[in-house]
């Protein structure tokens, strides 16, 4: 694959590469974890703290839903504040501050790209569905009901359309764009996709009964840190990484996010719907067909793994305005 243009930040030429970028957003991602080791036990105990002196405020309510074991729930929300705040200083540096140049143009056009990806992500899980079926069967939940089923639908249609934009916006429109700056376009898709599946892959152990403590931020950072090593689920990682692989290469192949975000629309659509009503009975077999969750197994991994040859078999188009 040769380098194209449309898709290099900081007005470089195809001959030129920079890490500037991917050092700023290893900064920022990294730094942020930090940040909310120090900063997530103290705004803990003043939380506590002010939840004593009066309990009817809303501290207090906040006091009452905040039991230790939910810390690192808390530690990730402190952790992604200096993220967001820092989102759009990030944008305007790397020139990407409107959605034409992200990578979101022509909104009527991309319309049907959209429908049509949307229809092909739900249409991938459901083949998978349909095996995992047919080989070792499933058990529907007791709470399915039909307005439910209608309820959980339309939101999560809803659900994965919002989800989809937002993180087709960051992890294609600007960190992918970021590693390819920085590398020839195989290397990017295969780098921005482990950075994809590590954001997506986190195992904090935080026993019940385990007490916050001023140190407590900083165990709770190792663990999001190395999490996937500490624990390690490799099926899981491998889907992850396969996901946003394809994505990448979809983004390369098309030049336009429209359809990265109907087909990962599609997949939180799926599983939305899927995860809530639908029991796998997996043992010792679940490495090869996984579970309802979709995201472990072999099985899961391979449409994905023919989706990643399509796209770098099929010829790409560039769309991206340059400017």
């Amino acid at each position: 694959m040769q380098r194209e243009r449309p898709f290099i930040l900081f007005g470089l030429s195809e001959d030129r590469t920079s890490w500037k970028g991917v050092a700023a957003l290893a900064l920022i991602f990294f730094g942020a974890m930090v940040f909310a080791a120090v900063v997530s036990p103290l705004i803990y105990f003043a939380v506590k703290a002010w939840a004593t002196s009066s309990p009817d405020t809303i501290p207090g309510w906040l006091s009452s839903r905040m039991a230790p074991e939910d810390f690192p729930r808390y530690f990730d929300r402190v952790r992604w504040l200096p993220v967001v705040l820092l989102l759009p200083w990030l944008f305007r540096w790397t020139g990407l501050f409107s959605f034409r140049r992200l990578g979101y143009t022509e909104p009527k056009r991309g319309l049907l790209p959209l429908a049509t990806w949307w229809l092909a992500g739900m249409l991938m899980l459901g083949a998978v569905a349909l095996v995992q079926w047919a080989v070792v069967g499933a058990r529907v939940s007791d709470q399915f009901s039909t307005g439910y089923l209608l309820e959980k639908l339309a939101l999560g249609l809803v659900a994965g359309l919002v989800v989809a934009l937002l993180e087709e916006m960051l992890f294609r429109g600007l960190i992918f764009r970021l590693f390819y700056t920085a590398l020839r376009p195989g290397p990017a898709v295969a780098l921005a996709a482990l950075f994809f599946a590590y954001v997506h892959f986190k195992h904090v152990s935080w026993p019940e009964g385990q007490g916050v403590h001023w140190w407590s931020g900083f165990e709770v950072c190792w663990q999001v840190a190395v999490g996937f090593i500490l624990e390690p689920d490799w099926w899981k990682f491998a889907n992850l990484f396969a996901a946003g692989a394809f994505l990448n290469l979809l983004f390369l192949r098309s030049g336009t996010l429209w359809p990265c975000v109907g087909v990962h629309a599609g997949w939180v659509c799926f599983r939305a719907v899927y995860t809530k009503f639908i029991e796998i009975p997996v043992g010792e077999a679940k490495w090869l067909w996984g579970s309802q969750t979709m995201l472990d197994g072999l099985l899961p991994l391979l449409p994905l793994a023919a989706l990643c040859a399509w796209a770098i078999l099929a010829p790409r188009k560039s769309s991206l305005p340059e400017s």
